[in-house]
């Protein structure tokens, strides 16, 4: 293993971590655009020497936990996360499913981390007093509006909606580092990378999600049947766990509908456009998932064909 690495590399490394860092704190849109960047030029780094790019961590860890805000520091260390866990999964060949799955719980538990940290030391607010004074402010301007509209609007069904959403924050974190675990695994596959494997790639019509998922997201439906005295607590954590098992089921779902469509001969581009509706209407999708799960109608389809 090499272990010099090229001046060149090494700048643009550290610009790519420093806009990442800056952006994010700008705003939390732009900074995970250019976090795949970063983190594929840390992976070369990593690739041609580990201690270098453990060096490089600290190096860098430091002077952002003392010059830099909490918020910038918490998203160095997740970027670092990351791209440990891909390095990790480079090294020991793993598919590209498998390093999605880690890398989004890594993505979401670090988030949930950082912002736990940040409340503890009290650089944020806790979430429930912020979101405590948006819902006051919110619900002064529905109040407002239906005022002028009483027939149209119904602020109560809005609020509780509103209410349902920020139960639900922690799935939705994980829902949405999944996506973006997608794009920053996407984008490094697409980079130059002077001869190193990826991870092995299957299409997406092979996509199988585990069948304990199915299994899972039963007891939980059947729990929450019999919970009507239960604390708040209790029923958004059991909220937050069906919520990610539907979106596990969605992407079950859409994989097979794809499935069934390239085994009726469909050209892969019109397969694509028609997947769209499906990937919109998501309950329809969540349903198409779990009566698969359940008939295993991909395997009786297979069998049919052999």
């Amino acid at each position: 293993m090499n272990n010099k690495i090229p001046t060149g590399t090494l700048t643009l490394t550290l610009l790519a971590v420093v806009a990442y860092i800056m952006l994010t704190e700008i705003t939390l849109i732009f900074g995970p655009v250019v976090m795949p960047f970063a983190v594929y030029l840390l992976l070369k780094i990593r690739q041609q020497s580990k201690t270098n790019y453990r060096v490089l961590f600290f190096s860098f860890l430091i002077p952002a936990m003392l010059f830099l805000s909490p918020l910038a520091t918490g998203s160095f260390i997740i970027l670092y996360i990351v791209t440990s866990i891909l390095g990790t999964a480079l090294d020991k060949k793993m598919s590209q499913e498998i390093t999605l799955f880690y890398s989004t719980f890594a993505i979401g538990i670090s988030t949930m981390a950082t912002v736990v940290v940040m409340q503890m030391l009290g650089f944020l607010r806790p979430l429930s007093d912020l979101y405590s004074t948006f819902r006051s402010w919110y619900k002064e301007q529905l109040e407002t509006v239906s005022g002028l509209t009483p027939d149209v609007m119904d602020t109560d069904m809005i609020l509780q909606s509103l209410d349902l959403y920020f139960r639900n924050l922690p799935a939705f974190l994980i829902i949405g580092s999944f996506f973006l675990a997608l794009y920053i695994i996407l984008m490094v596959r697409i980079l130059p990378h002077d001869g190193i494997k990826m991870w092995h790639y299957r299409s997406f019509d092979k996509w199988i999600m585990p069948r304990m998922l199915l299994y899972l997201y039963l007891i939980i439906f059947i729990v929450m049947l019999f919970s009507g005295n239960w604390e708040d607590s209790t029923l958004s954590l059991f909220s937050n766990i069906s919520l990610v098992l539907e979106w596990a089921l969605f992407v079950h779902g859409l994989a097979f509908a794809y499935y069934f469509l390239l085994t009726k001969k469909l050209n892969k581009v019109l397969a694509v456009i028609i997947l769209i509706p499906l990937a919109l209407f998501r309950p329809i999708t969540v349903l198409i998932g779990l009566f698969e799960m359940i008939f295993r109608i991909r395997l009786i389809m297979e069998l049919r064909r052999k």
